[in-house]
């Protein structure tokens, strides 16, 4: 049966892991030296090395005859591990095993020792999918596992991880591989597999994996599937992608500001098949190396070219300048961002270079004036400004008001400023003297006679007699603790207050003048 080239060339000890040299030596002399944790989480983009590397660690920590630290490969134990003979090795997908009773499971499992291995080894692969209660569920068991057990998990988002989960292992983190590592462990691979690849397809094919191995072996794999012999046009048909000039035509015609050439190169680009989100990324790369050879020392870091494109990219850099090539990656960025939201992936690239196409707008900078010598201007006469402040005084209508000079606006100068006007004091208190004794005398109230008794002085009608059966009565209700006769019969203080008025009244119309008039002379 036929097996992909990324399976097949799988490494199988740690001196074929390629570019995770500080990981690979790290792992080896902890095998090497006896100091083998219990847990360790492989964190890492995809196409890294990451489950790789932890099969080649449960296979180096129960090996009979390890080397330096990886494992021989011709014991049972390693041949067993390899072909899936032995089950201490327990490989378990997180994402379809997400459960908490797939944790529980895996911790009863725990408890048993290992039947061939010395240890049992157990690697979680995307241990990210878990559910919150199976990481609380492993959370015991991880921290404190029995002597024969080892948890290796491996995810590519360790931001989903929780920090209880981490504090738990030791972590490694796998990089990128570099376009160079890739090419030449393609070579290496089409070589062994009898294929004829050009370097120019090793390199199209290790820009195109992005830092990921098995998507480099995969391209190779679907390419081989055509044609023995692999060149860039091969590489180029197989992946979605044309020759790179293209990039430079659409380039040259944003520059230029003519959209209808850069959207018929598009729509050109697409008639033949061309994956317009990949198409997007490759625009994106093409300006950051625009930018790159703009930026003075900068030639250093362009990686993954070929000589003639790096030739034109040192020639259009310059000329376009580093602020229109960080304005394309932006506006490409953001339509590659639009386009994973389910918009047209079309429309959205003809949008930005539509707008890339125009020329960008200029931001209005205020001029700061220059600093001159202080002129006071004229000030127009302000209304009410000059006039007197005249204070409240409390007199009769009919005293004659106090006249006081009026003061006259003061003429403005233009050299100096005009003085605040001064608050007008106001007059003493002795200037309203005389006014106050010419006040009539108020009325005086008429003495009330004294052999007239008030109302309320006046004895109360003597109550007639009650019955016997009454008068009990009325003993027991005083005593109660009430005085209810004696309220009732008491007027209230309003009916005092009427009762006096009217006895004033009288008494004034006895004298012959009106109660509020003052008493005829």
């Amino acid at each position: 049966m036929y097996r992909a080239l990324y399976r097949k060339w799988r490494p199988q000890r740690f001196e074929d892991v390629v570019a995770q040299r500080g990981i690979v030596t790290a792992l080896r002399n902890q095998i090497a030296t006896g100091r083998v944790g219990h847990a360790y989480l492989f964190t890492g983009v995809r196409g890294t090395g990451k489950t790789t590397c932890a099969k080649i660690f449960a296979k180096a920590v129960n090996c009979l005859h390890p080397q330096n630290g990886d494992p021989c490969g011709e014991c049972e134990i390693c041949r067993g591990i390899d072909n899936g003979s032995i089950l201490d090795v327990v490989e378990m997908d997180a994402a379809s095993n997400n459960g908490v009773d797939d944790i529980r499971d895996l911790r009863d499992e725990t408890a048993y020792t290992p039947s061939a291995c010395h240890y049992k080894v157990y690697i979680i692969d995307e241990v990210h999918m878990l559910s919150t209660a199976a990481f609380n569920a492993l959370l015991k068991t991880l921290e404190e596992p029995p002597a024969h057990v080892i948890f290796i998990l491996a995810t590519t988002e360790i931001q989903k991880v929780p920090a209880t989960i981490l504090s738990r292992c030791q972590r490694y983190d796998f990089t990128r591989i570099g376009p160079e590592d890739i090419a030449q462990r393609v070579e290496y691979i089409a070589g062994q597999e009898g294929l004829e690849l050009s370097g120019e397809g090793a390199e199209l094919i290790s820009r195109l994996a992005d830092g990921a191995m098995r998507d480099a072996l995969s391209i190779l794999d679907t390419c081989a599937g055509v044609t023995a012999k692999i060149d860039a046009d091969v590489v180029r048909r197989m992946a979605g992608v044309t020759d790179r000039s293209y990039l430079f035509h659409i380039s040259d015609a944003l520059e230029a500001q003519d959209a209808a050439a850069a959207l018929a190169q598009l729509a050109q680009l697409r008639q033949q098949s061309v994956d317009v989100k990949r198409l997007t990324e490759e625009l994106i790369a093409h300006y950051r190396a625009l930018m790159l050879a703009a930026l003075p020392g900068g030639q250093a870091l362009l990686s993954g070219v070929s000589p003639e494109e790096e030739k034109l990219y040192l020639e259009k850099g310059p000329r376009m300048g580093q602020r229109e090539a960080i304005r394309a990656i932006r506006a490409l960025g953001n339509a590659l961002e639009h386009m994973t939201r389910g918009s047209d992936q079309r429309i959205e690239l003809e949008l930005a270079l539509f707008s890339l196409s125009e020329p960008p707008q200029q931001v209005a900078v205020q001029a700061v004036p220059v600093a001159r010598p202080a002129v006071p201007a004229q000030e127009a006469p302000r209304p009410f400004a000059s006039a007197p402040v005249k204070p409240f005084v409390c007199a009769p209508a009919a005293s004659a008001p106090v006249q006081e000079p009026s003061v006259e606006p003061a003429p403005m100068q233009q050299s100096e400023p005009e003085p605040a006007p001064q608050p007008v004091e106001p007059p003493k208190a002795e200037a309203a003297a005389p006014a106050e004794e010419e006040l009539p005398p108020l009325p005086e109230e008429p003495p009330v006679p004294s052999e007239a008794p008030p109302p309320w002085d006046e004895p109360a009608p003597a109550a007639p007699p009650h019955p016997a059966g009454q008068a009990q009565r009325h003993s027991d209700r005083r005593g109660l603790g009430g005085r209810i006769e004696q309220d009732r019969l008491r007027p209230p203080p309003a009916l005092f207050c009427r009762q006096r008025a009217g006895r004033r009244d009288e008494l004034s119309a006895a004298k012959g003048h009106s109660p509020l008039c003052p008493p005829r002379e």
